[in-house]
C-alpha cells in the first residue's frame, strides 16, 4: 500500500484533505483580500461547509488521520514540515486539524468545569475520538498539544507572506491561555459579526490608526452591543461579559481595529454573509398564544433565499421596512430550538443555535409581540418560556429575585411552558440570580439602558404601554454613564438630569403626542393623550346612528368589531376606573366610552356580563364570507342565534347570521 507525508495510507487522508480544501477555499481564498480572517468553526457552519457532499464529519476525519499510539498529532506535522520545505502557495496542510481544535473551543460547557484548560481537552477528546473505540486518549491530545500551537504558528506566518493576498491574521499568543487561547479566540467572533464591529468602530468614533487599549475597547463595546446588538451573534454577546473570556476578547478586537481599513461595511462583507437574526415571537389574542418568528432586516439586504435542508427560505423588505416578510419553507419553531438551524443564501445567513431551554421575552412593537432576547434589566416586563429541563434554573432565577413560582401556562410549542408576565426590581439580586441560576443564553447589564418608570398608563397592555395620559407623564431613570450634561435629549432638546438619574416629567408642559428620548444612539420613545371622563349610560344597541370615526362602547362585558368577512377586531378599551365601585356607584357597570372606528368594521357586538348582546350597524355592507377561523367560529356561536327586531337594518343582520351558520357542519349547531 502507498503512502503520503504522515505515515498513514492515502486512503486515511482522502476526507482530511476535502476537508482542508472545502476550509482553505472558504477562510483562506482571494475574497479574503485585506480583511481579518475570523476562523470560526461550531456544529452549524461545519452542516453548512459540507453541503450536500458525501464526506465523512470533520472530527471523523481528522481522528482517522492521527496516530493513536503515540503522539497523535505526529502524521500532521509531518505533513506540515513538508510543506515548510515546498514553495508555501497554499494555506499549511493542518487546516482541519486547527478546525477541529475550534470546534473543540466553541462546545465548551462553560458550566462544567468553567472555560479554561481542563474542559477545552474534554471537548478536544470528544470531538478526536480514535476510530478503534479507545476511551484514554484525552491525555495524549493534551500532553503533546504544543504540536497544535506550532501549527497556528505556521498559518500566522503563512499569512504574512501573502501580504494580505489571502487575508489578515488575527492569530495572537494570549498571555493567559498560552496553548488554548489561539482556538478559542478564533471561536468567539464570527465573520457575520464583522460587520456589526465596523458599525462600532464608526459609531465611537475610533480609527484604525490610534492607539488602543484592548481592555478599554472591550467595555465601549459592552455599552454599544446593548444598544445596537442587531449583528452580533449570541456567542460574542456572551464572551463580553464572561470574565474568562475578556482576556481572549481584547488582543483579537484591538486586531480588528487595526486591520480595519476605516470604510463602512458593505452589504456582502469580503464575502462573506451579513447574519439575520430569527426570533421567536409570542402573540397573544382572545383565544390564546400564536407564535411565529421574526427577523430584523439587516442594512443593504432588501431580498434573499436562503436553502436549507427543509427547503427555501424567503426574505424581502420594502424601503425603511425595520423586518423581513418570511415566506417559503419556514423551519418548526419547537424543532428549531430543539436541533437547531441552519439556513444559506447570497448574502445572509440565518443561524439558531440548538439545546436551549429557557428562553426571555421582552414586548417589541416592531415585531409585534412579545419577542425573544437575551437581556434582561430592571423595570421592564418579561415572560419566560421554559422546558422541562430548564424549569429548575428558571425557579432558581426567580425565587432568588423575589418571585413566587406561579403555575405555568401551557406554551404553543411542544414540551414548552410560559411564565406569567413578570417583572425585575432589585438590580443586585437580579445580576447575582442570573450568575447563580446557570442559565446560560439570558444575561444582565445593569444600568445601561433609559427606562420609563411610573406615571399614568392609557392601558396596560403591552402595545400600549408607552401611552401615558397627560398630566400622568412618566419619570425617566438614565443610566449613570448618560448622566453628563448635554448627553440626553428629550424631543431634541438637552435634558437636566439629577445626580440620581431619574428625571421627573411631570409639570413640564409637555403637549399630546409623541416624544422622543435620546443618549448617544439609544432611543426611547413614549405617547401622551388627553384625558377624557368616561360617560354614563348603556351602550345604545341595534341602531345605526355611529359616528364616522368614533362609536360608544360599554367598559365592561365583550366588545368586537365585525367585518364583511366574518372575521373580528378587538376593540381597545381603558379598565372601568376602580374608585367608580365606592365612589360613583351610579356609573358602576354601566359606563362607557368612546373608541375609534377601524375602516373595515360593519358591525359592533357587545355582550355584556350577563349575557345581554347589542348590535350596531357601522356602515351598510352585504357579508363576503370566506372560510372562518376556529377563532372566528367560536365567537359566531355565541351570536348567531341573536336575531333583530323593529329595526331597518334587520334583515341585514339576519344575512350575515345565515352566512355564519353555513360554516357549521350540519348538526353541529343547535340552540341551547
Amino acid at each position: 500500500m502507498t503512502t503520503r507525508s504522515g505515515n498513514q495510507p492515502s486512503s486515511y487522508w482522502a476526507a482530511f484533505e476535502w476537508w482542508q480544501d472545502r476550509l482553505a477555499s472558504e477562510f483562506f481564498g482571494e475574497h479574503r483580500r485585506d480583511n481579518p480572517v475570523l476562523f470560526f468553526i461550531d456544529k452549524a457552519e461545519l452542516v453548512t461547509l459540507r453541503g450536500e457532499d458525501e464526506v465523512e464529519e470533520l472530527g471523523t476525519a481528522v481522528s482517522s488521520a492521527l496516530a493513536w499510539h503515540g503522539n497523535p498529532y505526529t502524521p500532521v506535522v509531518d505533513r506540515c514540515q513538508s510543506w515548510r520545505r515546498g514553495k508555501r502557495e497554499e494555506p499549511p496542510p493542518c487546516l482541519p486539524l486547527l478546525a477541529a481544535a475550534v470546534l473543540a473551543a466553541a462546545n465548551m460547557q462553560r458550566t462544567e468545569g468553567g472555560a479554561g484548560a481542563p474542559a477545552y481537552y474534554a471537548r478536544l477528546a470528544e470531538v478526536l475520538q480514535p476510530p478503534w473505540g479507545g476511551g484514554q486518549h484525552r491525555k495524549p491530545l493534551e500532553n503533546h498539544y504544543a504540536a497544535v500551537v506550532d501549527q497556528w504558528g505556521y498559518l500566522d506566518e503563512w499569512l504574512r507572506e501573502q501580504a494580505g493576498a489571502r487575508g489578515l491574521s488575527t492569530i495572537k499568543e494570549n498571555p493567559t491561555y498560552r496553548k488554548i487561547g489561539y482556538a478559542q479566540s478564533q471561536a468567539l467572533v464570527r465573520a457575520a459579526d464583522h460587520a456589526a464591529l465596523i458599525r462600532f468602530f464608526m459609531g465611537s468614533g475610533l480609527s484604525p490608526s490610534q492607539p488602543v487599549n484592548g481592555a478599554r475597547l472591550l467595555e465601549k463595546l459592552k455599552g454599544w452591543s446593548v444598544i445596537n446588538p442587531r449583528g452580533l451573534s449570541q456567542g460574542l454577546r456572551q464572551a463580553l461579559h464572561s470574565s474568562a473570556e475578556s482576556h481572549l476578547l481584547e488582543p483579537l478586537l484591538a486586531t480588528l481595529l487595526e486591520s480595519w481599513d476605516g470604510t463602512a461595511a458593505q452589504g456582502r462583507l469580503d464575502g462573506t454573509l451579513l447574519q439575520v437574526p430569527l426570533r421567536v415571537v409570542l402573540e397573544e389574542d382572545f383565544m390564546g398564544w400564536e407564535v411565529r418568528w421574526h427577523a430584523d432586516a439587516v442594512d443593504g439586504v432588501n431580498r434573499d433565499s436562503l436553502q436549507h435542508q427543509g427547503g427555501t427560505l424567503e426574505l424581502a423588505s420594502g424601503a425603511g421596512d425595520q423586518a423581513y416578510t418570511l415566506s417559503g419553507a419556514m423551519p418548526g419553531v419547537a424543532e428549531a430550538l430543539q436541533h437547531g438551524f441552519t439556513a444559506r443564501g447570497a448574502k445572509t445567513t440565518v443561524r439558531i443555535d440548538r439545546g436551549r431551554d429557557v428562553l426571555a421575552l421582552h414586548e417589541d412593537p416592531v415585531a409585534g409581540g412579545w419577542t425573544e432576547t437575551d437581556v434582561v434589566t430592571v423595570f421592564e416586563p418579561y415572560i419566560f418560556l421554559f422546558t422541562h429541563s430548564g424549569r429548575s434554573r428558571l425557579q432558581r432565577l426567580l425565587v432568588a429575585t423575589s418571585h413566587q413560582w406561579n403555575r405555568p401556562e401551557v406554551a404553543p410549542l411542544q414540551g414548552w411552558q410560559a411564565t406569567p408576565e413578570l417583572q425585575f426590581t432589585d438590580e443586585p439580586a437580579l445580576t447575582a440570580a442570573l450568575s447563580r441560576s446557570g442559565i446560560q443564553n439570558i444575561r444582565h447589564i445593569p444600568g445601561r439602558r433609559m427606562s420609563l418608570r411610573n406615571g399614568l398608563r392609557v392601558q396596560q397592555e403591552w402595545s400600549h404601554r408607552s401611552l401615558f395620559l397627560l398630566g400622568g407623564e412618566p419619570d425617566v431613570m438614565v443610566p449613570q454613564e448618560f448622566r453628563e450634561p448635554g448627553r440626553v435629549t428629550l424631543d431634541g432638546q438637552p435634558l437636566a438630569v439629577p445626580a440620581d438619574g431619574l428625571v421627573v416629567l411631570r409639570g413640564t408642559g409637555l403637549a399630546p403626542g409623541r416624544h422622543v428620548l435620546t443618549a448617544d444612539g439609544a432611543e426611547a420613545d413614549f405617547y401622551l393623550e388627553q384625558g377624557a371622563e368616561p360617560q354614563a349610560g348603556p351602550l345604545v344597541g341595534s341602531t345605526s346612528t355611529a359616528p364616522s370615526d368614533t362609536v360608544s362602547v360599554p367598559l365592561d362585558g365583550d366588545a368586537r368589531f365585525l367585518t364583511a368577512q366574518g372575521h373580528f377586531l378587538t376593540v381597545r378599551r381603558p379598565p372601568e376606573p376602580a374608585w367608580w365601585k365606592d365612589r360613583a356607584p351610579v356609573l358602576h357597570a354601566g359606563g362607557t366610552v368612546r373608541v375609534p372606528v377601524p375602516p373595515e368594521a360593519v358591525w359592533l357586538v357587545a355582550i355584556s356580563e350577563t349575557g345581554a348582546t347589542a348590535v350596531t350597524l357601522l356602515r351598510p355592507q352585504d357579508p363576503d364570507f370566506g372560510t372562518l377561523s376556529r377563532a372566528a367560529k367560536d365567537f359566531w356561536s355565541k351570536i348567531a342565534l341573536f336575531s333583530l327586531r323593529g329595526v331597518p337594518h334587520a334583515t341585514l343582520w339576519k344575512r350575515y347570521r345565515e352566512a355564519a351558520l353555513s360554516q357549521f357542519p350540519r348538526g353541529g349547531f343547535t340552540r341551547v
